[in-house]
Formats: C-alpha cells, structure tokens, sequence
C-alpha cells in the first residue's frame, strides 16, 4: 500500500513524501519535493498522485 504524506522538517519546512509499505511493517519512503509556498505544495501533491497512478497498485 502507498499513501502520500506531507511532513514537518525539523528546520520548519514542509516536505510531500509517498510512503510505500507492506504487511510486514517496513516502509520505503519516497521524497517528492520540500515545496516553499502553498501553490507549490499543491503542484507537489499532484506530481504525487500521478507518480502513485502511474505505478499502479503493487508496482512498486
């Protein structure tokens, strides 16, 4: 299962991540951009999608 993630870094920046994980509990964590103002977090967050769309279900 993957799910996109936006995080607090620890210099107060954002980052937008696609989490990757598994039934076993490990997680690939995939770093899609730290965008710096809310219509590049949108732009991001969209970048995002397509990649999971793109991929498909169990591709990664």
């Amino acid at each position: 299962m993957a799910h996109i993630r936006t995080v607090k870094t620890a210099s107060g920046a954002r980052a937008v991540q696609i989490v990757h994980s598994n039934r076993k509990g490990s997680r690939d964590i995939e770093h899609i951009g730290s965008p710096h103002d809310d219509v590049e977090l949108e732009l991001l967050k969209a970048v995002a999608r397509q990649r999971l769309a793109v991929l498909g279900p169990g591709r990664w």
